[in-house]
């Protein structure tokens, strides 16, 4: 039986995802396994954020939003007959909603137990506010893995990814504005402290689909860990996730075998399929009318 031959856009988005959504499907009790697709941002509404925040975002992240303005996939696993839950969830923002954390966050040392914490009222600066008292840069510490912290100065920049359960926050840090290569942490809500997530946005994308967008992965990387009943679905599905004694940066992340080597040709952000593209065209003429 010959294998059904894909649609442009549903190709776009199986290697988008690397083949995750026909992987989930195979899965033993996972099922409704849905992605919400998005029209692409023009070059212009890219450039309007870059102005906006006085930053350039790197170009793998351009050439996303310029195929697809972020995406969502949620599955659910049947725990029972009668008890289906909805628990995987991969989130990537509309680029919009990629805001500003804080335009300064004051540098903290994880042993330093007497550091005022900012409330919930200050974290959040506009982009033309500043910090009365920024502390001078201490040293740059270590996180869980062994990898460099960030050192914030009065030129970082902050923006928020994802909110992680409450307790943490995916973040895009520019250690200055001058650059264009951003790196991705785990900010710790509860200390304040960072945990290195990816050198890039590709990078960050490849292991949330690595991780099959099981509840709370990026958690995975965090000095809390995970909730008991996620630690559980990973046990069921990802155990191979869970185990210490691998070198962070030697785990083999692939989440399918027809995509062995688990790579995001960064060529596939060219744009959206042709098909997609009259689509939009067509309607945008009908609203006209």
């Amino acid at each position: 039986m010959m294998n059904k031959k894909l649609s442009p856009e549903d190709a776009f988005y199986e290697n988008l995802t690397l083949g995750l959504i026909r992987t989930l499907s195979n899965v033993l009790r996972v099922c409704n396994v849905t992605l919400e697709r998005r029209q692409p941002l023009n070059a212009c509404q890219v450039v309007n954020w870059e102005q906006r925040h006085c930053v350039y975002l790197p170009e793998d992240m351009k050439k996303f939003y310029l195929s697809s303005d972020g995406f969502i996939l949620n599955w659910s696993y049947q725990y029972a007959p009668n008890d289906i839950r909805r628990v995987g969830h991969i989130h990537f923002p509309h680029l919009l909603q990629v805001t500003l954390l804080r335009e300064n966050i004051e540098t903290t040392s994880s042993h330093s137990s007497n550091s005022a914490l900012p409330n919930s009222n200050s974290d959040v600066v506009g982009a033309t506010g500043s910090s009365q008292s920024l502390p001078a840069p201490i040293a740059t510490g270590k996180d869980k893995w062994g990898n460099a912290t960030p050192i914030i100065t009065a030129k970082s920049k902050i923006f928020e990814i994802n909110n992680v359960n409450e307790v943490a926050k995916v973040c895009m840090l520019y250690e200055s504005t001058s650059s264009n290569n951003p790196k991705f942490y785990l900010l710790e809500l509860s200390t304040l402290s960072w945990q290195f997530l990816a050198d890039t946005f590709s990078e960050y994308l490849r292991m949330a689909i690595a991780h099959l967008g099981l509840p709370y992965w990026e958690l995975c990387f965090s000095t809390c860990g995970l909730p008991s009943w996620t630690e559980q679905l990973f046990l069921l599905l990802a155990p191979h996730l869970l185990e210490e004694h691998e070198p962070r940066r030697g785990r083999v992340l692939n989440p399918a075998c027809e995509h062995p080597y688990n790579i995001i040709d960064p060529n596939i952000f060219r744009g959206k399929p042709k098909s997609v593209a009259k689509a939009t065209a067509s309607s945008t003429k009908q609203n006209h009318k």
